[in-house]
């Protein structure tokens, strides 16, 4: 289990261990903020609540607009709390939602933001951003999307309900599996990604089983972090999971979940290298199985279909995915992509 620890990249501070949360005060004096805004969505306001609290008289409020896929409506309420409030700085309290819409402020405010993550999703780490979903969809990639400091504190994801925690890490996951074969990929990065990658699938079957210990939390949040910090460009996975769960308005991890054993199936032949680091993460012979089995054991869906999607709107999802161009190990048709979109509306365990 790792210890508390501080690290400092160029951009961002790392706060990491059980109880840091109670030094966000010390943070918000580090980077100068002295009217900070709290930023969470409706289901994270009471801890928002005692983060505002906790603040004093740096406080300026709560906003409590963050939504899943960072709306232009949430959008505006934020950049127009955050100048009627006269805030120089505000809190990102919570996961992919109220972070992703964080980024998107900070980039069109130029007000610098911290995090306090409570979720395994890792967006804190990227510096794209976007608003809205589906092609249509505004985005970039900014280094002012990057929070000036993110606290990992596992005391909160203790607290997650277990669906949540699951879908969570194996979008982190997700994030891991894709950085050992991306473009920007090098042996530092493969290394940290398969340290990632065998933290997070020991830990979540003991969180999920429960009451999960904050140890596990710990071990989890650091494998996320990993996850997060060290990935290179995505690839075929990450690409029809983000144009399906847009398009379709499915939910954001579950979906990576589900597609991620069906994506590397298809990438395996390709990658030997890489599935030999997956067999030692995992410690299984097929990881593509594996993580297929660690869906079913974190009880997480297996098909599209349980998330919404449904068979005869494949050829509308191909149309989407074949619209993004990216890097991937083995060069996909229209065809592969439908037989990995039919596969996964299946939810059937992929072949060896």
């Amino acid at each position: 289990m790792p210890e508390r620890f501080d690290y400092l990249t160029p951009k961002t501070r790392i706060v990491f261990g059980n109880g840091r949360v109670r030094e966000l005060p010390a943070e918000v004096r580090r980077v100068n903020m002295s009217r900070v805004l709290v930023l969470c969505s409706k289901g994270r306001k009471e801890l928002a609540t005692s983060i505002s609290a906790g603040l004093g008289e740096a406080s300026a409020g709560i906003c409590d607009e963050a939504l899943p896929n960072m709306p232009r409506a949430a959008f505006d309420v934020v950049m127009q709390t955050l100048a009627a409030r006269k805030a120089d700085g505000f809190v990102a309290v919570g996961g992919g939602s109220s972070v992703g819409l964080a980024k998107a402020v900070s980039v069109a405010s130029q007000v610098p933001f911290i995090a306090v993550v409570t979720t395994l999703s890792g967006s804190e780490m990227s510096q794209k951003w976007a608003l809205g979903r589906g092609l249509g969809r505004a985005g970039g990639s900014d280094e002012r999307a990057l929070p000036v400091a993110v606290i990992y504190d596992p005391e909160l994801v203790a607290g997650l309900p277990p669906h949540v925690v699951a879908a969570s890490g194996l979008n982190a996951i997700a994030h891991a599996v894709e950085s050992l074969y991306g473009r920007e990929t090098n042996p530092v990065v493969q290394t940290l990604c398969e340290e990632a990658i065998g933290r997070l699938s020991k830990s979540l079957p003991k969180i999920i089983a429960g009451p999960g210990s904050v140890d596990d939390c710990n071990e989890a949040l650091y494998g996320a972090w990993l996850a997060g910090t060290f990935r290179a460009t995505i690839a075929i996975h990450h690409v029809i999971a983000q144009q399906v769960r847009q398009l379709f308005d499915l939910d954001h991890a579950k979906t990576h979940a589900v597609m991620l054993p069906y994506a590397l199936a298809f990438n395996a032949p390709a990658i030997p290298h890489v599935m030999g680091r997956l067999q030692r993460a995992l410690g299984a012979a097929h990881p593509s199985q594996a993580l297929f089995d660690l869906n079913v054991q974190l009880g997480l869906p297996t098909s599209l279909v349980e998330l919404g999607m449904s068979k005869d709107q494949l050829p509308d999802a191909v149309d989407v995915v074949m619209q993004v161009a990216c890097h991937n190990p083995r060069p996909f048709s229209r065809s592969d992509v439908a037989a990995i979109l039919d596969q996964a509306l299946a939810g059937q365990r992929p072949d060896a």
